[in-house]
This record gives C-alpha cells, sequence and structure tokens, in this order.
C-alpha cells in the first residue's frame, strides 16, 4: 500500500515537473520591459523553475526510477537553461525580444526541441511510475488475500488486519477526493491564464438564470483582442502565450476590484461576470478595456467589447451570448470605422500639400493589396500592408515641397531631408494606436533587400514582407509616373527593370507575384523616356 501512494506522489511530482518546463519555456519572453515585463521577477521564476526540476528529477531516483532515464533528463535540462538565459539577456537588454529578431526565432526553435526531448525522458519515468504502481497493485490484493486466510487462523489477527484495512481505505478516499477536487478544478480552468475557461463560464451563467433574483442585475461582457494575430505572428507563438499571461492578470485583477470574475473562452476571446450596479457598469467596462491592451515598438494590441445585462435584456444563456457577440462586433466596427477616418485625416494632409502624391499612394495601396493576395497573404494582412501603402509617404509632408518637387538632382543635405520621412511617417502612424500595426511596414518601406536601403539597411527576411511588398509597387508607380525630374517610362519596360533589379533592390518573389497579380491590369504609359528606380 505504501508503493501504491508512493507512486501517486510520483505521479503529482512528474506533473509539478512538466508545469515547470512550460512555464521554464514562456518565462524569458516575459522579462522584456518594453513589454511590459520584469526582469527581477522574470528571472526569480526562471530559477524557480529550474530548480523544481531539478528536485523533481532528485525525487523520481529516491522513487527507484533507472539511473540512466535520470541522468538523461538531467543532461537535457542541462541543455535547456543556457538557452533559456540567452532569451532572457536578449529580452532585458537593448531592443528586447523584437531586437532580437532571427536570434530568438533561432534559439526559441532550439528550446522547443530540447524541452521536447525532455518531455520524452519524463514520459519515460511515468512508463516506469505506472509500472510499479501496477506492481504495488496486485501485492495489495495478494496481500489482502494472505489477510484473509490469517483471518480464519486468528481471531486477534483479524482484528489487527482489519482496523489496518479501515485506515487504508480512508486513506484512500481522502487521496481519491483530493484528486477528484483538483480534476474538477483544472476541469473548468485554463491552462495558460488561469482564468476560469468556457465550461466554468457556462456553469455560471447556467445558474445566474436559475438563482433566486438578486436586487442587482448581473453584467455579462465579451471582449476581442485587435491586433493580437498580428503580434503572435511577428514574435511568434511563445510571446503570444505570454502576453496572453499578461492580459488575462491584468483582467482578473479587473474583474476583481469589482467582484467579478474573469474567463477566457480560448484564442484570444475573454469574458466578465459582475454583479454591479449601473452606476459602477462604465467604470468596469472602461477597467476591464484598459487591462486588455497593451503596446511596444511597432505594435499595439487592444480589444472591442460587447456588454448585457441579465436578465433584464436576455432571458437564456444563449440569448445573452448572442446578444454580447453582436454588440462586441459592432463595437469592432465602430473601431474600425475610426481607425479609416483617422487614415482619411492624414491622407488628406497629404492631399493638401500635393494632388500628384495622394494619387501615387492611392496606386501603391491597390498594387500592393492585389499583390499581397497573390502571395496568399490572409484577408486580415492584405488589409493591413494596403492600409501602409497608402500612409507610406505620410512622413514626406515634413519635407518642403522645395525638396519633393525639385526639378533637378538632390543635394546631399537634400537628401537627408528624404532619408528622414519613413522614421516621420511611423512616428506619426504611432501617436494613433488604431493605425500603430502599419508603423512597422511604413518605416521599412524604403529598404533594400540587400541592405542597401535607408534608414535601418535591413537586408533579406528581415525585412517585413508588406515592407517588401510596397517597395516593389512604389518603384512601379515611380517609373510610370511623371515626376519633376524625370519622365515615366512604360509599363513593359518598368517591369523589365523591376526583373532586372529582383535579387538586389527587391525580393523576387514579390516582384514574380507583382507581376501575375497586376500585369493584365497596369496602365500603359507610352513615349519610354528612362529607366531610373524611383527613390
Amino acid at each position: 500500500m505504501g508503493r501504491a501512494s508512493s507512486s501517486r506522489v510520483a505521479q503529482l511530482q512528474a506533473a509539478s515537473v512538466k508545469i515547470s518546463l512550460d512555464g521554464l519555456q514562456t518565462a524569458p519572453f516575459n522579462a522584456d520591459p518594453a513589454a511590459g515585463g520584469s526582469p527581477t521577477a522574470t528571472l526569480a521564476r526562471i530559477q524557480f523553475d529550474e530548480a523544481s526540476i531539478s528536485r523533481g528529477l532528485t525525487a523520481r531516483s529516491q522513487a527507484g526510477v533507472a539511473t540512466s532515464l535520470l541522468g538523461a533528463g538531467r543532461s537535457e535540462l542541462a541543455a535547456i537553461e543556457p538557452v533559456v538565459m540567452t532569451i532572457y539577456r536578449i529580452a532585458v537588454g537593448k531592443g528586447g525580444v523584437v531586437g532580437g529578431g532571427l536570434r530568438i526565432t533561432q534559439l526559441q526553435g532550439k528550446m522547443v526541441v530540447d524541452a521536447q526531448a525532455l518531455s520524452g525522458v519524463l514520459a519515460k519515468i511515468d512508463l516506469a511510475d505506472a509500472a510499479r504502481a501496477a506492481t504495488a497493485r496486485t501485492q495489495t490484493k495478494l496481500g489482502a488475500a494472505a489477510a484473509l486466510l490469517l483471518l480464519l487462523a486468528a481471531f486477534a489477527y483479524f482484528y489487527v488486519r482489519s482496523a489496518a484495512a479501515a485506515e487504508a481505505v480512508k486513506r484512500l478516499a481522502r487521496e481519491k477526493q483530493a484528486l477528484l477536487t483538483v480534476s474538477r478544478v483544472e476541469a473548468r480552468t485554463d491552462a495558460l491564464t488561469h482564468l476560469g475557461n468556457r465550461r466554468a463560464l457556462a456553469s455560471h451563467l447556467a445558474n445566474a438564470f436559475t438563482a433566486p433574483r438578486e436586487s442587482r442585475e448581473l453584467l455579462f461582457a465579451m471582449f476581442d483582442l485587435d491586433g493580437f494575430k498580428q503580434y503572435n505572428d511577428t514574435f511568434g507563438h511563445s510571446a503570444g502565450d505570454a502576453l496572453l499571461q499578461r492580459l488575462g492578470g491584468r483582467l482578473a485583477d479587473a474583474a476583481k476590484a469589482h467582484a467579478g470574475a474573469a474567463y477566457r473562452m480560448g484564442g484570444d476571446e475573454f469574458c466578465v461576470l459582475a454583479r454591479v450596479g449601473a452606476e459602477s457598469a462604465e467604470k468596469l467596462l472602461n477597467d476591464t478595456v484598459t487591462a486588455l491592451q497593451d503596446s511596444g515598438d511597432g505594435w499595439h494590441v487592444g480589444c472591442s467589447q460587447g456588454a448585457v445585462w441579465i436578465p433584464s435584456e436576455a432571458a437564456t444563456e444563449s440569448q445573452a451570448l448572442k446578444l454580447a457577440d453582436e454588440r462586441m462586433y459592432a463595437n469592432k466596427a465602430d473601431r474600425s470605422s475610426a481607425s479609416q477616418q483617422v487614415s482619411d485625416a492624414l491622407l488628406q494632409v497629404i492631399t493638401e500639400q500635393s494632388v500628384t502624391l495622394d494619387d501615387h499612394v492611392e496606386r501603391v495601396s491597390e498594387l500592393a493589396g492585389a499583390t499581397a493576395e497573390a502571395l496568399g497573404e490572409p484577408e486580415q494582412e492584405v488589409m493591413r500592408i494596403r492600409l501602409a501603402a497608402r500612409l507610406h509617404d505620410v512622413g514626406k509632408t515634413a519635407i518642403p515641397a522645395s525638396i519633393l518637387d525639385k526639378p533637378g538632382p538632390l543635394n546631399e543635405h537634400e537628401w537627408e531631408f528624404v532619408h528622414r520621412h519613413p522614421l516621420i511617417g511611423e512616428r506619426i502612424v504611432l501617436a494613433a494606436p488604431a493605425l500603430a500595426a502599419t508603423a512597422a511596414l511604413i518605416r521599412s518601406s524604403h529598404e533594400r533587400i540587400d541592405g542597401e536601403g535607408y534608414p535601418d539597411g535591413l537586408a533579406g527576411d528581415d525585412l517585413p514582407l508588406g515592407s517588401r511588398i510596397i517597395a516593389v509597387c512604389d518603384a512601379f508607380d515611380a517609373m510610370t509616373s511623371d515626376r519633376p525630374y524625370q519622365h515615366a517610362i512604360s509599363t513593359d519596360a518598368a517591369l523589365e527593370e523591376l526583373t532586372r533589379h529582383a535579387g538586389t533592390q527587391f525580393d523576387a518573389k514579390v516582384v514574380a507575384a507583382f507581376q501575375r497579380a497586376n500585369r493584365l491590369q497596369l496602365p500603359h504609359v507610352p513615349n519610354p523616356s528612362g529607366q531610373t528606380i524611383g527613390a
């Protein structure tokens, strides 16, 4: 019986080790101060998880696990630890996780491989534990049978054995109840954020409609993150999970301050239930919306929300979910409209400075959208690239017209003005959170695939795909349009120029997609008179 209990303890220790291993993979990304992380708290968490895994392996050695398996586990842990600390040092250093770029991606890949190897060792240890548990159960049954035979021999011995068996039954019942309680909690808890999950929300909503009506109604609010997909695609799933954990914790604190509860329904959808008065509802919604916002260099994550009163506005659980969902997406549409209004206002500034520049960015936007679709980009990313293309020259509003319209070559000082306009454009759109997702694409819209562009000299895959698309479309429209300093060339000549510079100035894959997507609808400009690619 003691060995069976030890096996159950070993199972709990194994679960603790697996939780620490999962936390170890996520922890270093939380150290980035620019993303709201705490280097000190993160380092403590990393050290705690490493110590927990090491203690777990040591405990298994005392439980009789093969030395070879434990040695393999310690080796895999030793391989993971330096990778975790390298990511941590990058996260707390200048530029943070974003500045780590390809290095972060490579380290994350190695960490995943090493973690999978350690998980494999832990799985083998679990199998060994299961075998020992089966042996322990068999031995328990044999012991009970022997006790039964001995009962026939001596009443006194029967009494002693029956008392021991009764105590064992009680202990097993307590252990079973404890495990059952843990299982119930896990079944109603989101594993990533530790908030209530969809099952917990459904149960609490059902209770709201069956319990006696209270004086104050129940406010049910649903939230959907805006901009999270772009963040997840840019920085990776581990960073995305870390962001969800941070936002979930903030949401839980905001709900708790109003005696409410927070839930994660899955993906990037969250909910809150709170029994509040009408006078407190607005404050609750403001606090929760604020909790689900975060931003950094070139990115912003916010949320759309929809709320409903129970039971005055919804008589059933399905009605409450449906109405909140409808209001949430209506709010999302309003936010999208606000983004459109801001972008229209910026474009009007461009128009006031130069009608020609306004026409140029509209054409580039259409060409960029078609090219992104030809590359198989999802609809939301196509929309982001279109918007960034429309705004990619907004920084030129800070350049004197005498430079923009100069008919002759620019001098060195004038080129300095021109080379600053992507940075100025980035700062302008970052001032409007609704447009923040376009900032990185605008900043890099004049970079080259060979690293000879500006303002950062990025090269190859370090350039965002959207920026590579905008660069091709911008150059094509510049070549096929009359400018103060050059005459337009024909469509065919411009396409030849793009092809000739593919692999140096432009991404060859993007040039090919541009030709597939736009060749049949490109305007034809007669009388070619030059072959210069636009700046």
